[in-house]
């Protein structure tokens, strides 16, 4: 039986051969092209969120179609397509990821892109995708950020000049990188006013309590966030799943091309998917490339 690698997560994170994945008549077969292991996939790893034994991590990145189920008909063979983050909770918790050579994926998982994506743009795409129309839905004055990773970052970034911006973290460092920004940023606990907004981009249950308390209008929860992770404060007047906005990929594209270097400083590439657990015992925000001479350099 023919076998691909992948990283695969048993308590600890390990780099084995699997079967090459089959395929149900609502999936796909894909080529992985590059692969990221989002907060959520570190989550899990580090026990923090429960998970399916012995799934394959990763829950955002870009590939390439090869092969479709009987069912689908939004996607074509030998198209790229990047992971959807409507799917990132189920892909880093329940379902297997694409942290491997191939992967089989369900196809409303998976946006169609340009071939002219380089690779890493890709991966960049998918765990941005959802920010334009985040950005595009906000509405107040004010706004509250519970967390400090590069979705946080980039979101401050690009809403700060438009709407009053702070931002409340869960660690020191997190807080150090905020504020090199020029962004307010608090240590657990905000300050003493109340939000017209508040975005959930926080796995810290500290964070998350102390950020809804603090919202007096909507509440945001990221894709990265499982809804369950989120009480509900009485004194929130909407509340938005991000994960089912609709995508704006031609604005998310403009977004990473503006703000990509922010996400160089952060997120470590590799090559090799052994390579994975290695970096992963260090550090996280990892990304695999594949390295088939489309990492960089993409047409403009």
């Amino acid at each position: 039986m023919r076998q691909v690698g992948a990283v695969v997560l048993q308590g600890n994170l390990r780099y084995l051969d699997v079967p090459v994945p089959p395929i149900r008549s609502d999936e796909v077969l894909v080529k992985v092209l590059g692969a990221a292991l989002t907060p959520t996939d570190m989550a899990t790893i580090r026990g923090y969120l429960p998970y399916t034994y012995g799934k394959i991590v990763g829950s955002a990145g870009v590939v390439r179609v090869l092969e479709l189920g009987a069912d689908v008909r939004n996607l074509s063979v030998g198209e790229n397509a990047i992971v959807a983050p409507r799917c990132f909770v189920e892909l880093a918790t329940s379902k297997n990821g694409i942290m491997a050579s191939l992967a089989s994926v369900r196809s409303e998982c998976l946006e169609p892109v340009p071939q002219k994506v380089s690779d890493v743009e890709g991966v960049y795409l998918s765990l941005l995708a959802h920010i334009p129309s985040v950005t595009a839905s906000l509405s107040g004055s004010s706004l509250l950020i519970a967390g400090c990773s590069y979705e946080s970052q980039i979101l401050a970034s690009v809403v700060k000049d438009k709407i009053n911006t702070d931002i409340v973290c869960a660690s020191n460092a997190g807080l150090r990188r905020v504020v090199k920004l020029g962004i307010r940023a608090y240590l657990v606990e905000a300050g003493e006013e109340d939000y017209d907004a508040v975005y959930i981009a926080s796995l810290d249950p500290l964070v998350v309590r102390e950020a809804v308390r603090r919202c007096v209008g909507t509440l945001y929860i990221s894709p990265l966030v499982p809804e369950y992770l989120v009480p509900l404060g009485k004194r929130i007047r909407r509340v938005v799943m991000t994960s089912r906005l609709r995508l704006s990929l031609p604005k998310a594209l403009e977004l990473i091309r503006e703000f990509g270097k922010q996400l160089d400083d952060v997120l470590r590439m590799v090559n090799d998917l052994r390579a994975v657990v290695d970096v992963v015992t260090y550090r996280g925000n990892v990304i695999y490339l594949a390295g088939d001479g489309r990492t960089r350099g993409a047409e403009p």
